[in-house]
């Protein structure tokens, strides 16, 4: 009886281990199609590699797990561990800056700091390690080896996959690259900065419509919902600071448009019109795609764009809403409103209408 029970106990035991030990599928701890050169240098410790990473770029992270920031100042400067579960931990050295709150959950692609040369470092770049239970592991990307590793900086490469298809960052989340610090605001439409976006490759959530940032010939109307590097969480930055695309254009890396911010869900907001108010799919058209009867109708959200008026009275906020006639999702200018004066947008408790 006593035989059978260790040989049970001795079962379980081995079957959870095997679980609790398995190595997550690690992903390169920097944007997709990046590609840097690795090494691990003689005085390097344990299995680590170092990443040629130029300053700036964004430190991702290899797995999901929960985050917990450090700093040492004679050694790994800003650093960020990354606990997987099962014994499994990844540390990310040298960090100019972190992207994430201490203890914050992190999901696979997640940016959680810049590259940096803090503490202990040579020149910009990113000291990669895998440990287990504490110990550290020959580094292993998408279930590949990197051993044997080289000593020497542009022997070996890796290109990354970590936010690629087939591995999304987490849900909503656009890669692009901005060609100089872009200054943060709390809306499309303020002018008090709250923070900074470095320069380099940034995930963005969502675009709105908002003021215009513009140098000589160069302009863009759109906004960027991001998270910034040096300020809070959910903040804006103006799309003219993408590297790529031309004026009034917001896509992402691939080329691909990124989407607007959705209002948020059942917010409706009462207004009075004066008069029928032709409808436009976007606060900048000039082809009327219907219209918004006169009367007291809801709308959702509002953005900038052109200006409508009529003598001394005008509008540059337009308002997203259904029209009576076409298809919804459209936009009406505020001009229209019954009540309130020059480039005002509120309903008809005197609460002003938020921005999409």
């Amino acid at each position: 009886m006593l035989a059978r029970l260790l040989s049970f106990a001795a079962v379980i035991f081995f079957s959870w281990s095997s679980t609790a030990l398995a190595a997550p599928n690690f992903k390169a701890p920097y944007p997709c199609n990046q590609t840097y050169s690795y090494y691990h240098h003689s005085s390097e410790v344990r299995q680590a590699l170092d990443f040629n990473a130029p300053y700036g770029t964004p430190v991702l992270a290899s797995a999901a797990g929960y985050a917990t920031r450090y700093y040492e100042a004679g050694g790994a400067g800003n650093y960020i561990v990354i606990d997987h579960g099962g014994g499994w931990k990844t540390y990310y050295f040298h960090l100019d800056s972190f992207s994430v709150a201490n203890g914050t959950t992190v999901s696979q692609g997640q940016k959680i700091g810049v590259t940096g040369n803090t503490g202990n470092s040579f020149g910009a770049h990113i000291h990669y390690e895998q440990l287990l239970n504490g110990v550290g592991q020959v580094i292993y990307i998408n279930g590949r080896s990197l051993a044997p590793y080289p000593s020497g900086s542009g022997v070996a490469s890796l290109t990354s996959d970590n936010g690629c298809g087939g591995n999304p960052p987490p849900t909503g989340q656009y890669w692009v690259d901005t060609f100089a610090n872009a200054p943060g605001y709390g809306s499309p439409t303020s002018t008090t900065q709250t923070g900074t976006l470095y320069a380099g490759t940034n995930y963005v959530f969502c675009k709105a419509w908002g003021r215009e940032v513009r140098n000589g010939d160069s302009f863009n109307h759109w906004w960027l919902k991001t998270d910034l590097d040096v300020g809070p969480a959910g903040q804006w930055i103006s799309a003219y600071y993408l590297s790529r695309w031309g004026n009034d254009e917001a896509k992402d890396n691939n080329g691909n448009v990124i989407p607007d911010c959705a209002p948020p869900a059942a917010s409706k907001y009462w207004v009075d019109t004066f008069d029928n108010a032709p409808g436009y799919a976007s606060p900048t058209s000039t082809t009327q795609t219907g219209t918004l009867n006169a009367g007291t109708n809801y709308v959702f959200c509002k953005a900038w764009g052109r200006q409508i008026g009529s003598g001394s009275s005008y509008n540059h906020w337009w308002l997203k809403t259904d029209l009576d006639t076409g298809p919804a999702g459209q936009w009406v200018s505020a001009y229209y409103l019954s009540r309130w004066g020059n480039d005002e947008a509120k309903d008809n408790n005197g609460a002003v209408i938020p921005d999409c």
